[in-house]
């Protein structure tokens, strides 16, 4: 078999296997139905800064988590989940369906999070920015 061929059944192949992977979507995302299953997976990421006090988005994607170490954000990443504790306030974008959190950290740099409202995006921002621990 020449090698071209080879090559263009290996690419088509793997292509395939992408899209019936997609297309089946095996695991379903992950949601905090409950402040109780967000605040328990909060805990157990972060031992050290217990969940206070809890606002989930209406999608149910995203967490926005108070501790007496500041603000925190718990969301779905795919089936699991992802927290991060702000040391500093990140720099917030409103895009009018939502917030946009520029992170700074390489790991998550930027986190866009639904919210519909306005006063709910302002809630959100007043919170994250420390203006209403």
């Amino acid at each position: 078999m020449p090698l071209t061929l080879l090559l263009v059944f290996v690419v088509l192949g793997i292509a395939g296997i992408f899209l019936l992977i997609r297309a089946l979507h095996p695991t379903p995302d992950l949601t905090f139905g409950d402040a109780a299953q967000a605040s328990a997976i909060w805990d157990r990421q972060n031992p050290d800064m217990p969940a206070r006090k809890l606002h989930i988005a209406p999608g149910c994607g995203h967490v926005l988590v108070e501790t007496d170490a500041g603000p925190g954000l718990l969301w779905a990443f795919g089936a699991d989940p992802v927290s991060r504790l702000f040391d500093t306030a990140p720099q917030l974008v409103d895009t009018g369906r939502g917030l946009t959190l520029i992170t700074h950290d390489f790991t998550a740099p930027k986190v866009t999070i639904p919210l519909a409202d306005a006063a709910s995006r302002a809630a959100w921002a007043a919170i994250l920015t420390g203006q209403e621990i």
